[in-house]
């Protein structure tokens, strides 16, 4: 489904009044309206979209956190109050104001702040030396709504390289590939041309 633009995989049933009640008595305070708006309307799915991760001495990195939780009382993986339980175990972890939102295909993470105002809060893990990357486990403030963080949020130039060169071609692949590039803007069809046309002959941007 499409939402605020962008398209979302594998949504859920609409989150009820119910779900996101007892999130916000277990969280200790209201959810804010945007993010309650998504709860209501998607409700966690599959988000394939980059964000810019600015991190100290000006280093910076686009990371993609993907998997959206959703507000189900299930007590399973991806669903906000599993996951809310799980984060409290940890050592420090504050008891209220605080709710994990998303992560990525590793162990960084995406989190409402609530304790004084609101942000949206990322945990990005360390990487090993070999990658060349940041290796310190950093806490980064990525927006200041979830509404600006889905704002914020755009397909890198690695991702669609990547996504162009080994995504399998079929008519449906195709057309699904050019609604979720559009997304974000035209501009990908100017700078990736020459690949997307080599690669896809027979529907050329």
């Amino acid at each position: 489904m499409k939402y605020r633009n962008l398209l979302i995989e594998d949504t859920n049933s609409n989150a009820t009044h119910a779900e996101i009640e007892s999130i916000e008595n277990e969280l200790g305070m209201p959810l804010p309206n945007d993010y309650k708006e998504f709860l209501k309307s998607c409700n966690g799915g599959y988000l394939e979209y980059d964000i810019l991760i600015n991190f100290e001495k000006g280093r910076s990195e686009y990371l993609c956190f993907s998997s959206l939780y959703s507000a189900s009382n299930e007590n399973d993986w991806e669903c906000n109050p599993f996951e809310l339980n799980e984060a409290r175990k940890q050592e420090g972890f504050p008891q209220t104001g605080i709710l994990p939102i998303a992560r990525d295909g590793g162990s960084s993470m995406l989190y409402l702040d609530l304790r004084d105002g609101y942000k949206v809060v990322a945990f990005v893990q360390g990487l090993t030396e070999w990658t060349g990357l940041r290796q310190e486990d950093s806490i980064v403030i990525v927006a200041n709504s979830f509404g600006e963080y889905l704002e914020k949020l755009t397909i890198s130039d690695e991702m669609i390289k990547d996504h162009i060169e080994n995504f399998k071609v079929s008519e449906d692949s195709v057309n699904s590939t050019i609604d979720w590039l559009d997304s974000i803007g035209l501009e990908w069809r100017e700078k990736f041309r020459k690949q997307w046309n080599e690669r896809v002959p027979f529907n050329e941007v």
